[in-house]
């Protein structure tokens, strides 16, 4: 069958409107707003309003202003039904009189069906602060009791909602919120790159970036990205509401901020702290799927579509899915508006199953928050629609959200396939160049340079980075430096284990032992005799002497400033992990723990060998995030200034950005690939102004000596800006920086192993 894509020049007109009805849907803030608890201040009264099922018996809210029953889990506090095996054939006014509460401190009120399975009950006497959650009957004559899918405040995934004060928070930084402070990045539908070419992003996990993991905590970090001047925004991991502090990608309330982090209190504080530094925030958030435990959605309303993998997709285009939809955009605009977010980024959003949910979020978001930017976290092989972006200013707000719907529902009854040719994100994490440039910097070979070249010049818009939290805690826990290790010194060989996954883990934490090891304060004295006893321990059955183990160590630091110099040094934006800029050694462990999980490990005890055979390590949250907390791994001894170093190297890297804005915003007008020497150089252009970046992945000194054909012959002069291998940096010094007689005849460059300098033309 054929599939239609839809692009700029469709006509609306040809096409019949859906029938969404302005009382359940709008384009109103305010109608956006609407859904769950709404406390109104002017009447000291709360409208409630939910998306169940369409053919439900009834739907029945319950309230409680008892504080120790509203958090307590659901089958604790049922309630009470006159005749349940009559509930299925009663009606709806006998069924609703058959229910009544169980408790004396909480009340029901039937809510009103007000068609398409939209259930809303005003004007009720419940303040900031009570609880509730509704019953939902269905016409089998099931019932649950399920907690809000919009609800704003969450403090139990099995318990009662609470209500949301919207009035919880004053901010501060009003400048910053109007678009006075220059330090703002702000989209911008006029430029090419819409702004973001001034991102340098600092990707963080509130709970591992303090031994705390709060919001408040936060702020210490806060500080010192704003101190070392090498980012200009961060990027918060999602903070949905879960059972325990962790990743936050098994939320499952998706407009609650998790408690245990400090609620939305002290999210707002920090968002506004952040703000006061001239820190951009980004919130990730997770529309791909549910989290496993605490999820009702289900026993609410048609809001799944199936079981995957990290937990259940949503009914996106399913049958009765409208509303599936706008909940979820209604996040988006959540998170937008009431947490004064710059950006957003969207976990992995080919897994939503759904272009036309997307599409939406784009039109609602860039129709409501123009100046907020979008990140996608797409990973289909740079697919051109996700960032595309259709010119639709002649076809209304309204239309455009209508003929989603429209599409959908012709694709679901059967009619010729409809997908959008244009999505609209900004921006989109570049998983091709992430490749390229973290394979070229653990195995550097001349083939891997095609891919280098190949990505590297076709990212302007893309966020360009080499790890995330995905590299770093999906694959074994440990960072780039013990990553090294394990490929430089082959200790997948050197260890023993049950198999590759097995013996892959087992050298991973063997190598993050080695590198704790190395920055010790009594490596310096250790004899190899010593080393070798230590690297049993380990569980190394050949031994790695100290030299080779130094020499691995030293080649790992000199090629994370590489790293970071190639992703600073490409045109758009940018990223690192929390602790990279520093070369931090602090595991980041997967953690997470459910409500009953340390009662199941009593009953079935392999589950947490099941856990180490997986991962290598616990992923309960109590053992594995303090080990993987920023600056748990202090170095010492011969490496006491590697944290200055790197310091100072980020810091530096970030001045010659903004002394050059070419490098941020320019286009790479020419690249060059040395075989010969595994080194790659990049050549940027903007107006008059350019640069020359020449990166050293291979083993070669160069004293003097190095040049390349592919040398601008343009008669110009260049004169060196910056070296990672500047002895600040801890590096050995190599420089070209006394010279300004450089021309492609009179090349003569010194360029260390496993370093990258930049030339700028002069004249």
């Amino acid at each position: 069958m054929k599939i239609q894509s839809i692009g700029s020049d469709y006509r609306f007109n040809s096409l019949n409107k859906s029938n969404r009805n302005q009382l359940v849907f709008g384009w109103e803030p305010a109608i956006h707003k609407s859904w769950g608890a709404n406390f109104k201040k002017e009447k000291n009264l709360t409208n409630f309003k939910l998306f169940s099922f369409p053919d439900a018996k009834a739907v029945i809210l319950e309230i409680t202003k008892n504080t120790k029953l509203k958090i307590s889990d659901w089958w604790n506090h049922k309630v009470n039904i006159k005749e349940p095996e009559k509930l299925a054939s009663m009606s709806t006014a006998a069924a609703i009189a058959a229910i009544s509460p169980l408790d004396e401190n909480s009340k029901m009120f039937p809510m009103e069906h007000k068609g398409e399975g939209i259930y809303e009950i005003n004007d009720v006497d419940v303040q900031p602060g009570d609880g509730y959650r509704f019953v939902v009957v269905q016409k089998d004559g099931t019932l649950n009791t399920v907690k809000d899918p919009y609800s704003k405040k969450q403090e139990n995934i099995h318990g009662w909602s609470t209500v949301y004060d919207p009035d919880n928070y004053e901010w501060k930084n009003t400048a910053w919120l109007e678009g006075k402070d220059p330090r703002r990045i702000k989209r911008d539908p006029e430029a090419a790159l819409r702004g973001l070419d001034n991102l340098i992003i600092n990707e963080v996990n509130i709970p591992t970036l303090t031994l705390d993991g709060t919001f408040q905590s936060a702020k210490s970090q806060i500080d010192k990205i704003a101190k070392n001047k090498n980012a200009t925004a961060i990027e918060i991991m999602p903070v949905e509401n879960t059972f325990s502090k962790q990743w936050g990608y098994d939320g499952v309330d998706k407009f609650a901020v998790n408690e245990k982090l400090g609620g939305a209190v002290g999210l707002k504080e920090l968002v506004d702290y952040a703000h006061g530094k001239g820190i951009n925030v980004i919130m990730d958030m997770v529309p791909n799927h549910i989290g496993p435990e605490g999820n009702y959605l289900s026993k609410t309303g048609p809001y799944k579509k199936r079981a995957a993998k990290f937990g259940d997709i949503p009914n996106y285009e399913g049958e009765n899915s409208k509303y599936v939809r706008d909940w979820m955009v209604n996040a988006a605009l959540w998170w937008a508006n009431e947490f004064k977010v710059d950006g957003i980024r969207f976990d992995l959003t080919s897994d939503t199953e759904s272009d036309w949910l997307l599409r939406q979020i784009v039109i609602e978001l860039n129709h409501h928050n123009p100046d907020v930017f979008l990140i996608a976290e797409d990973h289909q092989k740079k697919r051109h629609s996700i960032t595309s972006y259709w010119n639709n200013d002649k076809i209304s707000h309204d239309d455009n959200v209508n003929f989603i719907d429209t599409s959908i529902e012709n694709n679901r009854k059967g009619f010729q396939p409809v997908v959008p040719w244009s999505i609209g994100f900004d921006s989109e994490w570049d998983s091709q160049y992430k490749d390229a440039v973290s394979k070229m910097a653990l195995t550097p070979n001349n083939t891997l340079l095609d891919e280098i070249d190949q990505y590297l010049p076709t990212t302007h818009y893309r966020v360009h980075y080499a790890y995330s939290h995905d590299e770093i805690g999906n694959w074994d826990g440990t960072r780039f430096i013990p990553k090294y290790l394990v490929a430089h010194l082959d200790l997948f060989n050197k260890i023993n284990g049950n198999g590759d996954q097995d013996k892959g883990q087992r050298a991973a934490q063997a190598a993050q032992k080695l590198a704790e090891l190395v920055v010790s304060k009594d490596f310096g004295n250790m004899t190899d005799e010593e080393l070798n006893e230590k690297e049993k321990e380990f569980g190394l059955h050949t031994n790695v002497s100290k030299g080779n183990l130094m020499d691995a160590f030293n080649t790992a630091i000199a090629k994370q400033r590489l790293i970071l110099g190639t992703i600073y040094t490409t045109p758009g934006p940018k990223m690192f992990f929390q602790g990279d800029d520093v070369a931090d050694l602090s595991h980041f462990k997967f953690f997470r723990e459910f409500s009953h999980e340390k009662k199941h490990r009593a009953e079935d005890p392999s589950i947490e060998q099941n856990a180490l055979q997986k991962y290598g390590y616990d992923y309960l949250e109590e053992i594995a995030r303090p080990d993987s907390v920023i600056g748990r791994v202090t170095p010492k001894g011969m490496f006491k200034d590697l944290k200055k170093n790197m310091q100072t190297y980020t810091t530096d890297l970030r001045a010659v950005l903004d002394n050059n804005p070419e490098i941020k915003s320019g286009k790479i007008i020419a690249t060059y690939k040395d075989n010969n020497h595994n080194v790659h150089i990049h050549h940027i252009k903007d107006g008059e102004a350019e640069v020359l970046v020449i990166k050293n992945f291979g083993w070669g000194f160069h004293n003097n000596e190095y040049g390349y054909d592919g040398f601008p012959n343009n008669g110009t002069k260049w004169v060196e800006i910056f070296s990672s291998d500047d002895k600040k940096y801890g590096g050995m010094g190599f420089t070209n920086s006394h010279r300004s007689d450089i021309t492609r005849e009179n090349q003569h460059l010194s360029l260390a192993p496993n370093s990258f300098i930049i030339l700028k033309r002069i004249g």
